[in-house]
């Protein structure tokens, strides 16, 4: 019981850390500073759980140079295009797409595979694709007076289409994340935190500095960045004691409440709310990505044997 809890509150802190955005862009605070807090944070937060600085030795010995400096990028890249994708659709909404990275992984990883796609794989995709446009207000359900439901193409949502598309592609980098992971396991999980969050720190920063120069924002702002990057590195350390007890599974399952937990602090905080041919896309992505990512533990399992 402990363990889920552990696992919800790595949710639950997580949500609180994306929630904040729409409020914290409120007092013109830049991209690349929020950036730079949260990876800055993050990276101090990982140097006391491990006790310890850089050892570039170990990396050197390992042989992992190369996959840091990849993941470093990777992780940059897709925190930037989530926090933009804000910009332009809820952060709810974003939310739930973002978690759309299981259907991207399988994806990647089947044609890595070269795995057939069989009659349920395809339906699962064009599931999740009709989803996703619910979400998008691509496609709008409505009913005629005869009282009969019918899917029409929406027009002049290009602003929410970008934030969907910049959605998408914050999940399609996350699923490259979760794949060249594995490229540097000999390291504990805090270790590969702290490796891969001073270099975008860094680069935000500079980005932030090249961007608006030498300039004090408003303190709201910097405080409110501040505690956001605090819940992301609780979030994180929340999901590693999760992960070292609950298992890596059980806790990606149960971190399925993050999405839901964003869009309810949404309405909550700022009034977002959703069409019914949104939720119903919420809806259908979620049980498209469930469906996938059993499916991905069932054969992983049937592998094994």
């Amino acid at each position: 019981m402990f363990v889920i809890r552990f696992a919800l509150l790595s949710s639950l802190f997580y949500a609180l850390n994306v929630s904040m955005i729409p409020l914290i862009y409120t007092f013109e605070i830049s991209v690349f500073l929020f950036l730079f807090i949260r990876f800055g944070t993050t990276f101090f937060t990982s140097l006391i759980v491990t006790k310890s600085l850089f050892s570039f030795r170990e990396v050197k010995r390992q042989k992992i140079g190369a996959w840091i400096l990849i993941l470093s990028f990777l992780f940059g890249v897709q925190s930037w295009l989530y926090v933009e994708a804000v910009k332009y659709i809820s952060v709810g909404l974003a939310s739930v797409i973002l978690f759309t990275y299981p259907l991207i992984t399988y994806l990647i990883a089947s044609l890595l595979k070269r795995r057939s796609f069989d009659l349920l794989t395809i339906l699962i995709f064009v599931f999740a694709t009709l989803g996703i446009a619910a979400i998008s207000g691509i496609v709008v359900i409505s009913q005629n007076s005869e009282g009969i439901y019918t899917m029409q193409i929406s027009e002049g949502l290009y602003v929410v289409l970008i934030g969907v598309v910049l959605g998408l592609l914050s999940a399609l980098t996350y699923s490259l994340i979760l794949i060249v992971t594995p490229r540097v396991s000999e390291l504990k999980n805090w270790e590969i935190v702290k490796y891969t969050t001073l270099i975008p720190a860094l680069t935000f920063l500079y980005l932030f500095i090249y961007e608006t120069g030498l300039y004090w924002p408003q303190s709201e702002g910097l405080i409110l960045s501040l505690i956001s990057g605090t819940f992301f590195a609780t979030g994180m350390m929340f999901y590693h004691m999760s992960v070292r007890k609950y298992g890596p599974i059980r806790t990606a399952n149960i971190g399925y409440t993050e999405p839901l937990l964003v869009l309810f602090f949404g309405f909550m905080a700022y009034s977002d709310a959703i069409t019914m041919t949104q939720g119903l896309g919420v809806i259908m992505v979620a049980i498209a990505s469930i469906t996938i990512e059993r499916r991905q533990l069932t054969q992983g399992s049937s592998s094994k044997v």
